[in-house]
């Protein structure tokens, strides 16, 4: 037993040590590992809303606000600022300020079987509307609802 006991030991100091591979927060990542890239948020997007019902279309010429009982709102020079995940659209028209925010997330509109890519938050008049976004040419894929 007595010969035994400094093998023990340096097999317990070894077993504390760190690992010839190197501990897994030091290894590097594989050379073909995906890296975190930002969303793309250009080109036109989609986004809706129920209760109340309300829809914003991104163009390229600016931001189409829509909703029932209001005339449409078709808005010039539109801003896009993106911060990380992220992205804010912003236009102004006649006085009124309008923004689309999207998130990337999984959404549904609650009463179709369209799942879209983005969680949305539209700004109109300064209401606060909660909704879903994708790119319209996702959606042309998928059941209308």
């Amino acid at each position: 037993m007595r010969a035994a006991a400094p093998i023990i030991a340096a097999l317990l100091i070894t077993a504390c040590g760190p690992s010839p591979m190197g501990s897994p927060a030091t290894q590097a990542p594989p050379a073909d590992a995906p890296t975190a890239v930002a969303p793309d948020y250009a080109g036109d997007f989609d986004a809706l809303g129920t209760e109340p019902f309300w829809s914003v279309k991104v163009r390229s010429a600016g931001l189409i606000v829509s909703r029932p009982d209001h005339q449409d709102i078709a808005t010039t020079g539109t801003t896009l600022e993106v911060m990380g995940e992220e992205a804010l659209f912003r236009a102004r028209t006649d006085g009124q300020d309008f923004s689309l925010r999207l998130t990337p997330g999984e959404c549904s509109d609650g009463m179709s079987d369209r799942r879209y890519d983005y969680l949305a938050e539209a700004r109109i008049d300064g209401l606060i509307l909660k909704g879903c976004a994708s790119r319209p040419r996702d959606l042309a894929t998928q059941p209308r609802p």
